[in-house]
């Protein structure tokens, strides 16, 4: 039954007979409404809706158009006094909070941040700082007015504060690095034995010159030759979870970078057992020497190509090689009183092979037309290049010789690890590689802006702080269900907003409803979802709050 109530009257319907000539019946229904007419309750006819049963015909549709028309006046009456303030950002702001005090970083930087006598609350400009590089990366100015749509953060309205957090934070970024080390080894139940390690060039756009020890020209992994730049290097476990991140000048090359990090790893973190993972890029001899001589044990990636010919056929035969994978095989090969590691990927070889021939395919159309100069410049022409007669043509020698090199790869190694388990950790180095895609991409680390070196630090540090809580999550995503997709818990996170709304004269912050994937986000951090009133504002007589 819908009860309805229009100008103070209730209404009904009221059935009246009529006897035919013939002796049958008809019957009409009218809406009847009672009604106070001079202090007397007198019932008025409002409609009439016609005969019983053409009525009836029609009812389910009336009965569905009174009804919606009642919730209409409903909301209509409801909404008076009703007025909203603001809608701000919750999802997100909720969660990782949580991620950003599991992981100490609120209880190291306030440690930190008391003896500097801060009276600011500098790590909640620094938590803003590196949530939106993981929601919508802006510019450190732009980030302070950004932070104030968001909901259940202090705000620091200076933003000269700002400024200052970020000094702080390098002050002591050492410190914080190692304590947030212990607090991951510590969450995820992990010895740490294995360290990757690699690292990336950033550029510089700007005109200033306050960094110039740390801004310089280098080799650009961006191909931006014309650009000054940093380099960045980043030491993971090989289970993908970053412990620290180092900076060097832009024309530090990788040996001396991987130099350096070895040190940073020696000093700072008090690790059982290290054996060091990194790429070809970053090894030679000399770096052997230097690690074998500090104690480490490594895995690293050899230069095939630098092998003797007749050394290098020896090694790269398929013959007696062990599934590591479906796709992958390898054998152990005594080389010159080392251990390496050999390797084959079959879908690998396909690529390499469908590579060479499309260059080779290039470089026929171009000896018809280019001249010798030009070839020799571009360094997947020149090595498929030889003279006769003084003109340039294909060198099939050179293109047999590297047939055997597809989709192969050799290690060396000190340790005593089955060769098996020397391949996986070799091929975990794939988690810094998306880590780097994730700083560049994602938390979009580059390029600076920043004139002063300090800031230029401190911005790096945001960034590697940010990539600590998203791989934290993303971890924690995947112990619930494997399948599930970070961004896509992160979009539905972002829905989630918090609603400011006055009631006559009373305000409530409401939240807006969960969707999709994003309930998994609270069960990963352990979290209650939180209540759709947020707020709880002073008691008055009941009020019945619209849904939202």
């Amino acid at each position: 039954m819908i009860l309805v109530k229009i100008m103070d009257s209730a209404m009904f319907y009221r059935i009246k007979s009529y006897r035919n000539k013939d002796g049958s019946q008809r019957q009409y229904i009218s809406l009847v409404a009672t009604k106070r007419i001079e202090g007397q309750i007198r019932q008025v006819t409002v409609a009439h809706l016609g005969r019983v049963e053409q009525v009836a015909e029609l009812m389910p549709d009336l009965v569905k158009k009174l009804g919606h028309f009642t919730n209409k006046l409903a909301v209509i009456d409801g909404s008076k006094g009703l007025k909203n303030d603001w809608v701000k950002e919750y999802g997100p702001v909720v969660i990782f909070s949580r991620l950003w005090q599991q992981l100490g970083l609120e209880r190291y930087l306030g440690k930190y941040l008391k003896r500097r006598r801060i009276v600011f609350d500098a790590s909640q400009a620094i938590f803003a700082m590196a949530l939106n590089r993981l929601l919508e990366p802006k510019s450190e100015l732009a980030t302070h007015g950004w932070a104030k749509g968001l909901y259940g953060l202090r705000a620091v309205d200076d933003l000269n504060c700002w400024y200052r957090a970020l000094d702080v934070l390098m002050e002591h970024k050492d410190h914080i690095e190692q304590e947030l080390f212990v607090s991951q080894r510590d969450l995820f139940n992990d010895e740490i034995d294995v360290v990757l390690m690699d690292t990336t060039s950033v550029v510089y756009w700007g005109e200033g010159t306050g960094a110039d020890g740390l801004l310089a020209y280098g080799y650009s992994k961006q191909k931006r030759f014309d650009l000054k730049q940093v380099i960045v290097g980043i030491l993971m476990t090989k289970d993908g979870v970053p412990i620290g991140h180092e900076i060097y000048p832009g024309n530090t090359n990788d040996i001396r970078a991987f130099e350096a990090m070895m040190q940073a790893v020696a000093e700072r973190f008090h690790i059982r057992r290290v054996v060091i993972v990194c790429d070809r890029g970053m090894v030679s001899e000399r770096n052997l020497k230097l690690l074998e001589q500090a104690g480490y044990e490594y895995v690293v990636g050899v230069r095939m190509r630098q092998l003797k010919q007749h050394d290098a056929r020896r090694l790269l035969e398929k013959a007696k090689m062990r599934s590591v994978s479906p796709q992958l095989k390898g054998r152990e090969v005594p080389f010159e009183g080392k251990r390496l590691v050999v390797c084959f990927n079959a879908e690998q070889a396909e690529k390499d092979k469908q590579k060479r021939q499309e260059i080779i395919g290039r470089l026929v159309e171009k000896l018809k037309t280019q001249g010798l100069k030009s070839l020799l410049f571009r360094k997947e022409y020149s090595k498929y290049i030889k003279i006769k007669a003084d003109k340039p043509q294909l060198n099939e020698e050179k293109i047999r010789a590297e047939e055997k090199f597809d989709g192969k790869f050799v290690l060396q190694t000190n340790t005593a690890l089955h060769w098996k388990e020397v391949v996986r950790a070799y091929k975990d180095l794939w988690q810094v590689e998306a880590a780097f895609r994730a700083l560049k991409n994602e938390l979009a680390m580059g390029p600076i802006y920043h004139s002063a070196e300090r800031r230029i630090r401190a911005h790096i540090f945001i960034c590697f702080l940010a990539l600590v809580l998203r791989i934290n999550l993303q971890k924690k995503l995947t112990d619930i269900d494997r399948t599930l997709s970070f961004s896509k818990v992160i979009d539905d996170l972002k829905k989630i907003k918090a609603v400011k709304v006055s009631l006559q004269t009373t305000p409530y912050i409401l939240r807006t409803e969960l969707t999709g994937d994003a309930c998994y986000a609270f069960k990963a951090v352990g979290l209650k979802i939180p209540p759709r009133l947020l707020n709880d504002p002073p008691p008055k007589e009941t009020i019945v709050v619209p849904h939202l």
